[in-house]
């Protein structure tokens, strides 16, 4: 069982550690030269090109490594493309997704139901997503829900500050990898629990 120092010091590390994955696909997709050194990230091989990694380094990413999560996520958003992009991120990874297209539906069904986690777009007609969250916040039963936001907004500061009590901020479009571990770290959070080797 991790103490609870090792249980902080992964919270810490595994959205870096998505975010050092998502980095070296992006490179490897664009087509730069690297050697092959092969290293796996969940189900991701990821070549890097860079001499094997130290023992408590490879033993650090196998422990964060993605993993198959049984969670009920609301993803909220009015675009209808992004909606089907989120679900094809989350059903693969084991996620139970509930799509709603406005704040509006998103409280409606909130009220019916319980989440682990909510992603939810800033810009929406109806009920945008800052009025979203700050409404959630308000409301004991989803005061403590993680909330993810998600944005195209140029100034993606200013919107940040209207809703500092959210547990990230992902600019459009996102990165899949690091939008994956960003969640899957919040959700093993709020289950009490250090994610584990698939």
């Amino acid at each position: 069982m991790p103490s609870e120092f090792q249980a902080v010091l992964l919270l810490i590390l595994l959205p870096l550690v998505g975010g050092l994955s998502g980095y070296l696909i992006a490179l490897r997709r664009s087509g730069a030269a690297i050697k092959n050194v092969p290293v796996a990230l969940g189900k991701i091989q990821v070549n890097l090109g860079m001499p094997a990694l130290p023992g408590p380094v490879q033993s650090l990413l196998e422990m964060v490594k993605p993993q198959k999560q049984v969670a009920d996520l609301l993803l909220v958003d009015d675009s209808a493309v992004a909606r089907a992009k989120l679900r094809r991120l989350f059903e693969p990874a084991g996620y139970q997704v509930h799509l709603a297209c406005d704040g509006v539906e998103a409280l409606a069904m909130l009220d019916r139901g319980r989440y682990a986690l909510m992603i939810t777009d800033l810009e929406m007609p109806k009920m945008d997503g800052v009025t979203l969250i700050n409404t959630c916040l308000n409301r004991p039963q989803t005061a403590h829900m993680p909330v993810l936001a998600i944005s195209g907004h140029e100034s993606l500061r200013a919107k940040f500050n209207e809703c500092r009590r959210v547990s990230g901020v992902h600019r459009k479009p996102w990165v899949d990898d690091i939008l994956l571990s960003h969640v899957a770290t919040l959700v093993s959070a709020r289950h009490g629990r250090v994610p584990q080797p698939a």
